[in-house]
């Protein structure tokens, strides 16, 4: 038989367990916490791959005035290897120009980002994110797939990144 400092342990351990699984599945939770992913525009319409080859390879940006602007946290877990990307692609090309703005540097850079957000008429702000002027990019995937692509188009500048595929578009 188990005594009653034995029966007083076990009491205590079951009584904490829902808070241990509760703090653990919110730890997990955030961890693996799904990250929006689009392509959008301006005018707030999210765009597929097949409109942003058409984009690129039909128009032309009106105006391509203001700043390539990318916006993270360094405590982001999906911002991380955007970041890494995008330092190591500036080092690589150093005649391509992105504002990089930390988040968490203070309340400057969050309006800075809810700003633009409101220019592009977003609901949902999420980061990694990055803007090319009248389009912008979400998502860690996007931006490190298309970062390049994009940004030639807004700058108008002649690009030897690899293009779209219009097999690519159609689902296999």
């Amino acid at each position: 038989m188990y005594g009653t400092g034995d029966e007083t342990r076990m009491m205590n351990y079951l009584n904490s367990f829902p808070k241990i699984f509760i703090v653990l599945f919110l730890a997990v939770s955030i961890v693996v916490m799904p990250v929006r992913a689009t392509i959008f525009a301006e005018d707030g319409s999210e765009l597929t791959i097949g409109d942003l080859y058409d984009m690129v390879n039909t128009t032309h940006p009106a105006n391509n005035t203001t700043p390539v602007t990318f916006f993270f946290d360094p405590e982001c877990g999906p911002c991380i290897p955007v970041h890494e990307y995008l330092e190591t692609y500036l080092t690589d090309h150093p005649d391509v120009s992105v504002m990089m703005v930390n988040l968490s540097s203070g309340p400057e850079s969050e309006a800075m980002m809810r700003d633009l957000f409101i220019q592009h008429n977003r609901t949902i702000m999420n980061t990694p994110v990055i803007f090319f002027g009248p389009m912008g990019l979400e998502g860690t995937d996007e931006i490190i797939n298309h970062f390049e692509l994009v940004y030639h188009w807004y700058t108008d500048e002649s690009c030897n990144c690899q293009p779209i595929k219009t097999s690519s578009l159609v689902p296999t």
